[in-house]
């Protein structure tokens, strides 16, 4: 503990000089009364901030740079797409970061959509339907039930992520329909196994199911 031989008064903590007379103390300083908090040099927000604002200052330059050259217009477009989709993600990772199964689900779909739209930009033959997509929807379908069953989940703790997963795959049938899908084997069977996981639910856990659709569907 820590006096002050001419106010003759006690200090606590650890201070370099009297508060009052700014003289010299006698004795050695403790700790503080109150636990010192650390806090973090740049908050998740801030940091989000950060790359938000380089983000749209590298827009403003390639659409500065597209209108000084128009040649470069497609591929300066291309690029503003890739990090306006790179910002996105990085929002939800954010966002989502406390629930991994709502972070891997929503993770997938902005994927899904930002290279669909890129396929579309560069015209590559609807690479992202033939087989990006198709392998993403059976990941994500895959991780799902798996991350449920190690995690000791109930049915009803993911059958909704399930439901989406099984009804928008169905979306695979439009470009199918359309002649717009060049190898349509890949997208054909991720429908297929899409149904078979839904006959297994339904099948081998229909009480669980029946539990969940009362629950969240009032049936």
């Amino acid at each position: 503990m820590q006096t002050c031989p001419k106010c003759n008064i006690t200090i606590r903590g650890n201070k370099k000089c009297c508060p009052l007379c700014e003289g010299r103390l006698n004795g050695e300083g403790e700790d503080g009364a109150f636990p010192v908090i650390k806090t973090k040099p740049v908050s998740t927000t801030t940091l989000f901030r950060i790359a938000l604002f380089i983000g749209v200052l590298t827009i403003i330059t390639l659409g500065f740079l597209g209108f000084i050259n128009i040649s470069w217009a497609k591929s300066l477009g291309l690029v503003s797409m890739i990090i306006i989709f790179a910002l996105i993600d990085l929002a939800v990772a954010i966002y989502y970061r406390s629930n991994l199964l709502k972070l891997f689900t929503v993770e997938a779909y902005v994927i899904m959509l930002g290279v669909y739209l890129i396929d579309n930009h560069i015209k590559a033959y609807h690479w992202s339907i033939a087989f990006v997509i198709p392998s993403i929807f059976l990941a994500l379908m895959l991780l799902t039930v798996l991350m449920g069953h190690f995690n000791g989940l109930l049915l009803g703790e993911y059958l909704s992520y399930v439901i989406i997963d099984v009804l928008l795959s169905f979306l695979q049938i439009i470009p199918i329909r359309l002649g717009q899908n060049p190898w349509p084997y890949l997208a054909a069977g991720c429908i297929a196994f899409m149904l078979a996981i839904t006959a297994f639910l339904l099948i081998f856990r229909f009480k669980e199911f029946k539990n969940a659709a009362a629950k969240y569907w009032n049936m």
